[in-house]
């Protein structure tokens, strides 16, 4: 009676693990899947497919960084940046945690990039938390060069933004007094653009072109010659795509520029040429 009820539990554990596994290589088909169609440009199919690793094994980190990438893709800096946050959280690889946390910086620092022109205090909190996740990058990859530059020229806006928010409250009452915690504030931005510009010329001397693309989908199921030939594709499938997550700073802001550039050029009238610098 015993051994037969024994038995009974040993096969209902069997059937469990067999279960287990057939859910984790699901996962897996799902995943490659998404990785599949986001290298080629169909980040709303890829979503779906992310989606639907995440149902099967809903503790798998890697479908939901890449379904984060897809939202960065399709603008929805929201979306993108609420699964960067929860990765970030959720894993306990710290290389993993220094990509979400460079992405996240990425997507703060495009939003406040839009918010230029409408929001200059919304565009300067913005900017500010980029920096706050890229320091964060610093505290586990000290030598992440792109983290450091992005820095840099976060707090070089921020200056300029300063200057242009603290016309504007001039403007609205020239009599008004300056905030001397603003002033403050604004003479250690100033001291910080200065520092980093010297901390520039020094990394230029040792600059080298950036290797891997810290944002390109990850397959949890690969061997290493698996990877480096995905790698070695997906490099030369980058060339035809556009600006992956992980651009710099100046590299979003310049896209962020030519688009500007030619709104306004369109705004002239049909007969103007527009120029292209790419």
């Amino acid at each position: 009676m015993n051994e037969g009820k024994y038995k009974t539990v040993l096969q209902v554990l069997l059937v469990l693990v067999f279960s287990q596994a057939a859910f984790a290589d699901s996962a897996r088909v799902s995943t490659s899947q998404g990785n599949k169609l986001y290298m080629q440009g169909n980040f709303n199919e890829a979503i779906n497919s992310y989606d639907q690793a995440l149902t099967e094994a809903p503790g798998a980190l890697e479908p939901k960084f890449n379904q984060a990438n897809s939202y960065y893709r399709l603008d929805d800096l929201s979306k993108a940046m609420d699964l960067y946050r929860q990765v970030a959280a959720e894993t306990k690889d710290m290389k993993l945690v220094a990509r979400a946390k460079y992405n996240l910086g990425n997507s703060y620092f495009q939003q406040g990039s839009k918010q230029k022109d409408s929001n200059l205090q919304k565009a300067i909190d913005d900017l500010k938390t980029a920096i706050g996740s890229w320091r964060g990058v610093l505290d586990i990859e000290p030598e992440n060069k792109k983290a450091a530059k992005n820095i840099e020229v976060a707090r070089l806006i921020i200056k300029d933004l300063l200057d242009q928010l603290n016309k504007q409250q001039q403007q609205q009452d020239p009599n008004q007094p300056q905030d001397p915690n603003q002033q403050q504030q604004q003479n250690q931005q100033q001291q910080n653009s200065r520092q980093d510009q010297n901390q520039s010329r020094e990394q230029k001397q040792q600059q080298q072109a950036a290797g891997q693309d810290p944002n390109q989908p990850q397959d949890p199921n690969q061997s290493q010659d698996q990877q480096e030939k995905q790698q070695q594709e997906q490099e030369e499938q980058k060339q035809q795509q556009q600006a992956a997550p992980d651009t710099t700073a100046q590299e979003i802001l310049d896209k962020e520029q030519r688009r500007r550039k030619e709104r306004q050029i369109l705004q002239r009238g049909p007969w103007q040429k527009v120029e292209r610098d790419w």
